[in-house]
């Protein structure tokens, strides 16, 4: 089976375009998995085979550029220049190498295949990473009994901090767990993402209904046993999301605008009221006022910004421990967090105003078509409205998990986050999934009977 779609010039099969984007995902979002088995020596290396693969896939299939976002070129050339400027020129040069190199995957991903085997890429992926991080935490809690650090670091006599532990043993103590990712906040995001693909796949009939809802299950437990506020406010923006583009796609255009401007008043609304009730908010999330010492690491954050506020201090991502000005900045409770917690403050710090407003263009434009893609009714070969896909959600509701995400952490400019972001980006500026041509991989998984009823049954 050989990928047809029209915007790549030659062809590669449309299973190993699946396998890539599926190993891609997985090998991201697993998180500190992979250095803390392997060593970040051997993390670099499996990292890189995945980049030569996804570039031997964009030579074969040779994609057209014509037709993809110019703000993410844009502002991944400021980042290149500020080389120039750049307080620490060979880590922005090495930065710069995986951060194209990142963008060069989604673009391969985002090329071969079409918006429903990205949906299944999607889901495959995280649903490997939950799997195993549960699994992974019952051997500890089981088995093993106590603390496990990084295979390959040894810290000698010193006391380890909790957040240095690859997992904690602590699954059946009520405690968070960390999963795979080795970050509770990070295995959550994984929950929330994986919900988002299965729910879809059940709407879509590609997933069995008691599959569908046993993963459902297993992700709102991961969603529990992590706890994270972010990721459930995230989850909380997500849905409702979700509804106001249902709603939205309902009126006719025309009718449109009136609605817009109760939703942007709601919004308006709602974010003042969270701004000034926070203190109340957070304490019911259990977190303080300033999100658990982010206040703080903002205000640093904000202060270095002040040396160097139109040009930056140079491209970074995320902060290498062996430069002192960064690895200064954010420490609470033994530990040093290498990022702002931020993805704008920290994209502000690295590449200035300048940069800060070109990465704004960049996720904002991302957004619209995103939202576009939920709301905008797509017409058939023979000029009548097509029925409404559930698939054309994807787009917004993974960008809007990860923006809010990127409020309370910088993992939008790095690893899973990026790639995840750059697809949808490039791949809503290809194509919306309402002007997509059904590809051969895009088959139902469940019977017609079953997927014609669900149909009905949703109209």
């Amino acid at each position: 089976m050989t990928n047809t779609w029209p915007l790549a010039r030659g062809t590669v099969p449309e299973r190993e375009a699946f396998a890539f984007a599926a190993t891609v995902l997985l090998t991201m979002f697993a998180g500190d998995a992979v250095p803390n088995m392997i060593t970040w020596y051997g993390a670099a290396v499996v990292w890189a085979l995945e980049g030569a693969w996804g570039v031997a896939i964009v030579v074969r299939a040779r994609p057209s550029l014509a037709r993809t976002p110019r703000a993410l070129w844009v502002f991944l050339a400021w980042c290149l220049l500020s080389v120039v400027w750049s307080h620490w020129r060979a880590a922005t040069t090495a930065s710069m190498v995986a951060q194209v190199l990142c963008a060069l995957v989604a673009f391969a991903i985002a090329s071969t295949l079409t918006w429903r085997r990205i949906l299944d890429a999607i889901s495959l992926a995280m649903r490997w990473v939950l799997g195993l991080s549960l699994l992974f935490e019952a051997v500890v809690a089981v088995l093993v009994r106590h603390p496990i650090a990084p295979i390959w670091t040894h810290y000698g006599d010193a006391k380890i901090p909790d957040a240095f532990y690859f997992s904690r043993a602590v699954l059946f103590t009520g405690d968070r767990i960390q999963g795979l990712p080795g970050n509770a906040n990070l295995l959550a995001m994984v929950a929330l993402l994986a919900a988002i693909a299965v729910a879809l796949q059940l709407a879509e009939g590609r997933m069995r209904r008691n599959r569908a809802i046993g993963w459902l299950v297993v992700a709102v437990l991961v969603l529990g046993l992590t706890r994270s506020s972010t990721v459930l406010a995230a989850a909380v923006v997500v849905a409702v999301a979700a509804a106001l583009a249902v709603v939205i796609r309902r009126v006719p255009t025309e009718r449109r605008t009136p609605r817009y401007a109760l939703v942007a008043g709601l919004a308006v609304v709602v974010a003042v009221a969270a701004v000034l009730g926070r203190g109340v908010v957070t304490g019911l999330l259990g977190k303080s006022s300033d999100l658990t010492g982010r206040g703080e690491i903002w205000r640093v954050v904000l202060e270095r910004i002040d040396q160097h506020p139109v040009l930056g201090s140079g491209w970074i991502g995320y902060w290498w421990p062996s430069i002192h000005e960064l690895s200064d900045i954010a420490h609470r409770k033994g530990v040093t967090y290498l990022q702002a917690h931020d993805a704008y403050l920290d994209v502000w710090l690295q590449t200035g105003i300048i940069g800060l407003v070109l990465f704004g263009i960049y996720v904002l434009t991302t957004l619209n078509r995103s939202w576009s893609s939920a709301t905008r009714i797509g017409y058939g070969p023979d000029q009548l409205p097509r029925p409404f896909d559930p698939v054309s959600l994807l787009p917004l509701l993974v960008v809007v998990a990860l923006l809010v995400q990127s409020v309370a952490e910088s993992r939008l400019l790095y690893q899973g986050n990026w790639i995840l972001f750059a697809l949808v980006a490039i791949k809503s500026r290809n194509v919306l999934v309402g002007e997509e041509p059904v590809s051969v991989g895009d088959g139902p998984r469940t019977p017609p009977a079953k997927r014609e009823f669900r149909w009905s049954a949703a109209r």
